[in-house]
């Protein structure tokens, strides 16, 4: 990912520039200087020039294979139910009370055990994503549990590496809260809608061959072209 563990971008200048957006975006002294949008424009940009990366979408190439594996997951759910699926991945049956935890072996089980950065940041988003989906019985179609993670998966990474220069300039708790928020949300409604994108893969085999690489891959590029 080219970043370190104390959330520190690499030293070039669009990552210079990526940080000093940040410090704006949350200053007290910036005046409401820049919005949500320049800082997740920039900090993008910064991802494209990542040293041994190639590009932006290489820098998330981890991220879209669990997409994959998300949305073959979300058609066995559909298929069968919860209860069935998460048996047939050794996990025990839903318990009312015990979502997070069986959202995080879940996504353990999707995820793998990797120790890299962006693998960390994968596993948290998937949590996040699985609970939700969990704790509400929501019936979201898989392609929309994987708009979902890659939207917050982006959000995510973006928090982890300008997490420095944002919680500085904040000065509060509350105030990095409110300001990552609207990060967040501005991301997640510039994920592709349905009718805007090919129909996604209908099996499960689909979503982690060619089909569902190529499905994710365009989702991801096309979030990351409407911040070009």
């Amino acid at each position: 990912m080219g970043t370190s563990s104390a959330r520190r971008g690499p030293t070039t200048a669009l990552w210079r520039a990526a940080k000093g957006a940040a410090t704006r975006y949350l200053s007290p002294e910036g005046g409401g200087e820049l919005n949500a949008r320049e800082v997740v424009t920039r900090y993008l940009a910064a991802a494209e020039e990542t040293p041994g990366q190639g590009d932006r979408l290489a820098v998330f190439r981890f991220t879209r294979k669990v997409g994959q594996e998300l949305g073959a997951f979300g058609e066995e759910v559909k298929a069968q139910g919860w209860e069935r699926s998460l048996q047939e991945r050794g996990l025990a049956p839903l318990v009312h009370g015990e979502v997070t935890m069986l959202a995080q072996g879940l996504s353990g089980v999707l995820a793998g055990s990797g120790g890299g950065l962006e693998e960390a940041a994968v596993r948290t988003t998937l949590a996040l994503v699985l609970r939700r989906a969990l704790q509400s019985g929501d019936e979201a179609t898989p392609a929309n549990l994987v708009r979902q993670f890659l939207a917050t998966a982006v959000a995510l990474r973006l928090a982890q590496d300008l997490g420095e220069p944002l919680e500085a300039a904040a000065g509060s708790y509350g105030r990095l809260k409110d300001g990552f928020n609207h990060i967040k949300q501005l991301i997640e409604v510039n994920i592709p809608e349905e009718n805007e994108q090919p129909a996604p893969p209908i099996s499960p085999d689909h979503w982690q061959g060619l089909a569902g690489w190529i499905w994710v891959t365009e989702i991801m590029a096309a979030l990351m072209d409407k911040f070009g």
